[in-house]
């Protein structure tokens, strides 16, 4: 169960990584939600190879965030924050499974949309405007994911098992997302993987140190 544990959790670590350096292959990915005011930025961005690239590896990064969740929530079940815990771990799995849909959409809708617009067809731009349900489903997924990581942050504090900033470490790494710029998003997606790393070695020197002092093999 230990190496299962310390495994997930960097899992979410390395989730973090694929989605830093994923942001890094184009120049500002909040273009995608402002296809009816930048319809032309909109078109080049999502028809470029970079930008399959960038969609491609959020299914990965999801993935990798699913895997990680369910390690953590094991490890603090038996704490006197599971009740916290799991209330996270089941509004994370809602924006993990919204997640699947968000980056669906952004693979294989917007690219059409692209090239339909720079083949003539401008009214496409209507389908992938987020002043309509796509912004109502985007912004829930990303309401899910803060309500989720805010009650497994109160839960890793309340817990005792993991460094209590830890949890509101991956919380502002999150909500930083959003915010526009490469840099910052950057930033933001490693500063989450960071917080992951970090509680997934605390909880490897824990289990180790428990496992001398039983006499245990590492």
């Amino acid at each position: 169960m230990k190496k299962r544990i310390v495994a997930s959790l960097c899992c979410l670590g390395i989730g973090g990584l694929v989605f830093a350096f994923g942001d890094l292959l184009i120049d500002q990915e909040n273009v995608i939600f402002k296809a009816d005011q930048e319809p032309e930025k909109f078109a080049a961005l999502t028809t470029s190879a970079a930008y399959l690239w960038w969609a491609g590896r959020g299914f990965l990064g999801v993935f990798l965030e699913m895997i990680g969740t369910v390690g953590l929530y094991l490890y603090l079940q038996k704490t006197k924050a599971e009740k916290w815990a799991f209330t996270g771990w089941l509004f994370t799995l809602v924006h993990q499974l919204l997640g699947m849909g968000v980056f669906a959409i952004a693979y294989f809708l917007f690219p059409a949309a692209g090239h339909l617009y720079l083949d003539g067809a401008t009214q496409a731009m209507s389908f992938v405007t987020m002043k309509g349900a796509l912004g109502v489903f985007f912004g829930v997924s990303l309401a899910s994911t803060l309500v989720g990581l805010t009650c497994m942050a109160i839960a890793v504090q309340k817990s005792k098992v993991l460094p209590a900033f830890s949890g509101w470490m991956a919380l502002l790494g999150f909500a930083l997302i959003p915010v526009p710029g490469v840099v910052i998003q950057f930033l933001a997606n490693f500063t989450w993987s960071a917080a992951y790393f970090w509680m997934a070695y605390h909880c490897y020197v824990t289990l180790k140190s428990c496992d001398n002092r039983l006499g245990l093999p590492g």
